[in-house]
C-alpha cells in the first residue's frame, strides 16, 4: 500500500538535487559508451555547441595533445563533422573557421597535399602556394601575416 504512494520522480526533480546531478554527470563522463552518446546529443544541441565554439579552453582541451579527441577518433570525426555542417549554413563561422585553419601552416600544407592527391589542385599550383606559404610569417597568436619579419 506504501509503494503505491511513491511517484517516480520525473527528470527536473533528479537533477534539482545536486548529489544526484553531480553523480550522473561523473557518471557519464567516466563511462566511454556513454560520454560518446553525450558527445553526439552536445552536437546536435545548438546551445551546447554555440558555447563550445566561444570556450576557448574548453576547445583547446579537447582539440590538445593530451585531450579526449587524441583518443578518441570517433568523436572528433562527429564534432569535426558536425561543425562542418554548421560553418556549410552559417557565413560568420564559416569565415572563423577557414580563417582559423588558414592560420596554421601545417593544417594548411596538409589540407593543399590532400587537395593534390584527390586532384583539385595541380602540382604546380600546390608548389606555388607552397612557396607562398612559406613567405608569410606567423605572430604570436598564429596568425598569418605577410608584413611580419622574423
Amino acid at each position: 500500500m506504501l509503494t503505491s504512494c511513491n511517484h517516480p520522480k520525473t527528470t527536473a526533480q533528479v537533477l534539482e538535487d545536486e548529489i544526484q546531478r553531480n553523480e550522473i554527470m561523473h557518471t557519464i563522463a567516466n563511462d566511454k559508451e556513454m560520454m560518446t552518446e553525450m558527445s553526439d546529443i552536445m552536437m546536435n544541441s545548438e546551445n551546447a555547441k554555440m558555447m563550445m565554439m566561444k570556450n576557448q579552453d574548453m576547445m583547446s582541451t579537447m582539440m590538445g595533445n593530451r585531450g579526449m579527441m587524441q583518443n578518441n577518433p570517433g568523436m572528433m570525426q562527429g564534432m569535426m563533422g558536425n561543425m562542418m555542417q554548421m560553418a556549410q549554413t552559417d557565413s560568420v563561422m564559416r569565415k572563423n573557421m577557414t580563417g582559423m585553419m588558414a592560420s596554421h601552416k601545417a593544417m594548411m600544407h596538409s589540407m593543399m597535399q590532400t587537395m593534390q592527391e584527390k586532384g583539385i589542385m595541380s602540382p604546380e599550383c600546390m608548389k606555388a602556394n607552397m612557396q607562398n606559404l612559406d613567405k608569410m610569417k606567423m605572430d604570436k597568436k598564429g596568425m598569418m601575416d605577410k608584413n611580419k619579419k622574423e
